[in-house]
């Protein structure tokens, strides 16, 4: 995991982060990451690797009230959306989406854009 790596390329807005987990068993990896940015709202991120291959992530990104903005990931809970098992929460637990961004790199791209509008 290069997760500090793809931190060091957003630094224009990740104010701090904390890492919370970060294990390594073999082909097994989970990390948990705090991600605050300089708009005062933070992201939680999950990622779980299983044997190098299989992949469980979630990326929550609150405000500073901490609402839900949107969260990705993909548990397998809506086999509906066109892009199942990943999707998106906008705004609500109720509000799903599909989604094509499943890395962090791709959520921080979201939301480094969502500060430049």
């Amino acid at each position: 995991m290069r997760w500090h790596e793809t931190l060091d390329r957003f630094a224009d807005i990740v104010a701090a982060w904390e890492v919370l987990l970060y294990e390594v068993e073999g082909a097994n990896s989970r990390l948990k990451l705090t991600i605050v940015f300089r708009d005062g709202s933070t992201l939680h991120m999950r990622e779980h690797i299983f044997a190098g291959q299989q992949r469980k992530y979630a990326y929550h990104w609150q405000d500073s009230n901490q609402q839900l903005r949107v969260r990705w990931d993909n548990a397998p809970h809506w086999p509906t959306i066109p892009t199942h098992p990943h999707h998106k929460h906008v705004q609500s637990e109720d509000h799903v989406e599909p989604s094509d961004a499943t890395t962090l790199e791709e959520a921080l791209q979201i939301i480094r854009a969502a500060f430049t509008t």
